[in-house]
C-alpha cells in the first residue's frame, strides 16, 4: 500500500521527466564515450581511461565549487539565538554581553548629528525647519500643513538609530568614539547596510519566541545592531595596502574566534491604520524595555562537501592514473621480451 502512494505521489513533470534527462544524458555523453574507447583500445582499457577522464573532471568541477561555495554546498553560516534579553542586559548569560550600554546610556543620533559638522549628515538626520525643505516637498501646502510637515520630519530625526546614522554617515560614528563620547563596551556597532542579516534572523526569532507576544514585525522597531569577536576585519578607512594584509592575515588565521552579535528591538505604539493613507510612522513605546536579541555566528560548511568530493575525486583519479601507468609499464616489459625476429 505504501508503494502504492510513493508512485500515486510520482509526477511526470519534474520527477520522472528529470530522471530521465539526467539518466539519457549519462548514455549518451558518457557513454558515447566509453564506446568510441572500447571499440579501438579493448573493454577494460577503455573503461579505465574513461574513468580517469571523469574523474580528472569531477576534480576540475569540484575545485571550482570549492572555491566559490556552490554546487553541492554545505550549509551556509547562519546566525543561532542564544538568548533574548528583555531590558536587563547585566543579567545575560553571555558575559560580553553585560558589557554592552544601556541604550538610554548613549547619546542619540540625532544629537551627534547636530553638533557634528559633517554636511551630509546634517542633510539627512539634522534639524529640520521651513528653510530645510524643498519646494517639491511644501507644493500646494498650506501654512499649517508645513507646520506639521516640519514637525514629522523633525520627529523622524529624532528616532534615528546610530546604525542607520552609521549607514549614512560612518565618519561621525568614528569621531563620536575617538572623542569618548560613543563607547560600546568592546563592541562594534553595526550599520544598518551590515547588520541585514543579523536583524533578519532576530525579527524571525522574536516572531517565533513563545515568550513574547509579536505577531508582526510592525509590533516592533528595529534599533542598533552590535557584534564582537570573529576574524579581525579591515580597520577605518583603510587603503590597499590594509585590504592586501587582511586578506593575507585572515588566510593564515586557521581557527575561527567566536562571533556574538546583538540586535536591539523596541516595542511601538499602536496606532490605527486609516483606510487610503499610508502606514503610520513607528512610534517607539518609552515604557517598554529594550529587548536584546543575543546571537552566535554559526560558519556552517558551505564549502565541506566541495572539498570531500574534490579531494576525493583527485584520489581516484590518481589511482587510476597509476594503475594505467603501471599497465603500460608491463606492455613494455613484456614487448621487450619479445625476440626482434619473432
Amino acid at each position: 500500500m505504501q508503494t502504492l502512494h510513493l508512485i500515486a505521489g510520482l509526477g511526470w513533470d519534474p520527477e520522472i521527466r528529470g530522471f530521465l534527462a539526467v539518466l539519457a544524458g549519462v548514455v549518451v555523453l558518457m557513454g558515447s564515450v566509453w564506446l568510441l574507447l572500447a571499440v579501438n583500445t579493448g573493454t577494460r582499457l577503455g573503461a579505465l581511461v574513461s574513468l580517469a577522464g571523469f574523474f580528472g573532471w569531477m576534480v576540475i568541477m569540484a575545485l571550482v565549487w570549492w572555491i566559490y561555495g556552490i554546487g553541492w554546498a554545505g550549509n551556509a553560516p547562519t546566525w543561532e539565538l542564544r538568548e533574548i534579553n528583555v531590558g536587563d542586559l547585566d543579567a545575560a548569560a553571555l558575559e560580553a554581553a553585560t558589557t554592552l550600554p544601556d541604550a538610554g546610556e548613549l547619546p542619540s543620533a540625532f544629537a551627534l548629528v547636530v553638533d557634528s559638522g559633517d554636511p551630509l549628515a546634517q542633510a539627512e538626520f539634522g534639524q529640520v525647519t521651513r528653510d530645510t525643505l524643498t519646494p517639491d516637498q511644501i507644493e500646494g501646502l498650506s501654512a499649517q500643513e508645513i507646520d506639521e510637515l516640519v514637525a514629522d520630519e523633525l520627529a523622524r530625526n529624532q528616532e534615528t538609530t546610530l546604525s542607520e546614522l552609521a549607514a549614512v554617515s560612518p565618519g561621525v560614528i568614528i569621531d563620536a568614539e575617538a572623542s569618548g563620547r560613543l563607547n560600546f563596551g568592546g563592541w562594534d556597532l553595526l550599520s544598518t547596510a551590515e547588520a541585514g542579516e543579523a536583524q533578519a534572523s532576530a525579527v524571525a526569532m522574536l516572531l517565533e519566541s513563545p515568550d513574547l507576544s509579536f505577531t508582526t514585525q510592525d509590533d516592533f522597531k528595529l534599533l542598533d545592531a552590535y557584534t564582537i569577536g570573529g576574524k579581525e576585519g579591515l580597520p577605518d578607512e583603510p587603503d590597499r595596502l590594509d585590504r592586501i594584509w587582511t586578506q593575507i592575515r585572515t588566510a593564515l588565521t586557521i581557527t575561527h574566534p567566536t562571533r556574538y552579535g546583538v540586535v536591539q528591538v523596541q516595542e511601538v505604539v499602536d496606532q490605527p491604520l486609516l483606510p487610503g493613507q499610508a502606514p503610520p510612522r513607528p512610534v517607539v513605546d518609552e515604557s517598554q524595555p529594550v529587548i536584546s536579541v543575543i546571537m552566535v555566528r554559526d560558519l556552517g560548511n558551505l564549502r565541506l562537501r566541495p572539498a570531500l568530493v574534490t579531494l576525493g575525486s583527485l584520489c581516484i583519479f590518481a589511482a587510476l592514473c597509476l594503475f594505467l601507468h603501471e599497465r603500460d609499464k608491463l606492455a613494455w616489459r613484456q614487448r621487450e621480451q619479445v625476440p626482434a625476429d619473432a
